[in-house]
């Protein structure tokens, strides 16, 4: 009688734990669910070129599950100097814009925790040839020169770049740990690295 009745308490316990990690998912699921941006962050630094990304996170919910989808989409801005061609035998500061998206889906695992499985098939990244921009040379005064005739060109380079930064950023992101939610601050941390996010609007539903 003893022995039945010790696991009947330990199997209680186990309830009850299992319960108490349900109702924390749960909450959090519904707490995140939304759009939520962060501030610009470096995505390619070499030499002279710089490359920042702007991300909003939309978490969009599915109750039964207690996650749901999940859409990243991002604001790319390209910074640097391009030579080499037949256009451009001398650098030429350049400028670029251009945006990303990528989708996969989420689940809260218990109050702190979400896991994240972004589809690399989905990832999408534009550059626009219209908002490349080459300045002139200063060193040598030599004016830039037409972007009309080369902008493609640059622009499929800067999107293969920027493709490939992006695949490396979004394969780091499996896990959203220590997630913590207060006054539309979303706070959580992927491989000990501590990021914050910001609401944006009202919650999704």
């Amino acid at each position: 009688m003893t022995k039945k009745f010790t696991l009947s308490i330990f199997a209680a316990a186990a309830a009850i734990g299992l319960f108490s990690c349900d109702n924390g998912a749960m909450r959090l699921s519904r707490d995140i669910e939304g759009s939520w941006s962060g501030a610009p962050e470096k995505l390619v630094q070499s030499g002279s070129s710089e490359a920042t990304v702007i991300e909003t996170y939309d978490f969009l919910g599915n109750d039964s599950i207690n996650g749901g989808n999940i859409i990243i989409n991002s604001i790319l801005s390209v910074t640097g100097q391009i030579t080499g061609s037949e256009a451009i035998m001398q650098p030429f500061s350049l400028t670029a814009s251009g945006s990303a998206t990528i989708s996969g889906t989420w689940r809260a695992i218990d109050d702190d925790e979400i896991s994240i499985a972004l589809d690399p098939r989905t990832l999408q990244v534009n550059v626009d040839p219209d908002a490349i921009v080459l300045s002139s040379n200063i060193l040598s005064g030599t004016e830039a020169p037409s972007v009309d005739s080369i902008a493609p060109g640059i622009a499929a380079q800067i999107r293969s770049q920027m493709s490939q930064a992006l695949e490396m950023r979004y394969l780091t992101i499996k896990h959203l740990d220590d997630v913590k939610i207060k006054d539309n601050i979303l706070k959580y941390e992927i491989a000990d690295i501590d990021y914050l996010l910001q609401r944006q609007g009202i919650p999704v539903k």
